[in-house]
């Protein structure tokens, strides 16, 4: 194969090998982290805001955003300013695959710090933080009750007991657990969460935490509508037959006399298949005695 490739010599990024020749990362996903890594410093980019730029579309975008994400090529983490209680988001975008925990909070720098969206955390070499802007300096949501938050730990803690892909340790649950907490608080139940975050698992499961982070802020809770109860009958304290919905005592009409008795069946006579019988053994005499007049006269007038 020739090439002919002439160095730019300004508004050029650098791409390691491994990202352009990734076996599961197709070109919608290798443009987007490109195009994301290539952002000057500062910029006000989102994830979202690229998307709409790129021709492939919304469901193309949000695909390669899923297979970054489980890459470990894009991660996601929320912070809430602890003085005015308001919620940001940030997106962090990397040249390298970060997996570890602890490269990724490295990466994104001190969580107690809250940067303006777009801005540098420190970030390591070849990380670059995207700030999302889905809810930057927007009036603060009412937390989760403890309680609630406390059944949602619970809940990530087992995930990966059944879900060996999504085993979780204490840091992210702990961190995981406000989001899965507001799920429950808008009445979804766990087996909702457990559909949500199981369902459709890529494999292998690169970076469980940012995967169940994803799903938990980007899907919508599925609620499970409430099954209809219905009210067994009551019975009637006569004949036991149910009485009427709403009536909870008491006996049926007819047992009351306000509905007359079906009439009495009509006996079956049981001699039907003799008279039967009778009829047709007449029919087959009356047709042999003429077959015998007729022989008769045949043979006189011979």
């Amino acid at each position: 194969m020739l090439q002919h490739a002439i160095p730019p010599a300004r508004f050029f990024s650098q791409t390691p090998n491994e990202i352009i020749r990734h076996p599961r990362l197709n070109g919608t996903a290798v443009r987007l982290l490109q195009w994301a890594l290539s952002l000057p410093e500062g910029s006000r980019e989102t994830v979202q805001s690229l998307g709409e730029k790129m021709p492939e579309g919304r469901l193309a975008v949000r695909k390669a955003r899923r297979q970054l994400e489980e890459e470990g090529y894009l991660h996601t983490r929320r912070s809430q300013d602890p003085e005015t209680g308001q919620w940001s988001t940030q997106v962090l975008v990397s040249n390298v695959a970060l997996t570890a925990p602890d490269e990724i909070a490295a990466a994104f720098g001190p969580s107690d710090q809250d940067p303006p969206v777009g801005g540098g955390t420190g970030q390591a070499v070849g990380a670059y933080p995207l700030g999302e802007n889905t809810e930057e300096n927007t009036p603060n949501q009412p937390a989760p009750s403890g309680e609630l938050e406390s059944g949602a730990a619970n809940f990530l803690a087992r995930l990966g007991d059944r879900t060996p892909a999504l085993r979780l340790g204490a840091g992210e649950v702990e961190r995981l657990a406000p989001l899965a907490a507001r799920w429950l608080e808008s009445g979804a139940t766990e087996a909702d969460l457990r559909q949500a975050l199981t369902a459709d698992l890529p494999y292998p499961v690169r970076s469980p935490a940012a995967l169940v982070s994803y799903r938990l802020e980007a899907r919508t809770p599925a609620i499970t509508a409430p099954r209809k109860r219905v009210e067994a009958l009551a019975e009637c304290g006569e004949c036991r037959d149910p009485l009427p919905r709403g009536v909870h005592t008491g006996i049926c009409r007819r047992c009351a006399g306000l509905v007359p008795a079906p009439a009495e069946p009509t006996p079956v006579s049981f001699n039907g298949i003799a008279l039967v019988r009778a009829a047709l053994s007449g029919v087959c005499h009356e047709a042999i005695g003429r077959s015998d007049r007729w022989a008769s006269s045949v043979k006189n007038a011979r």
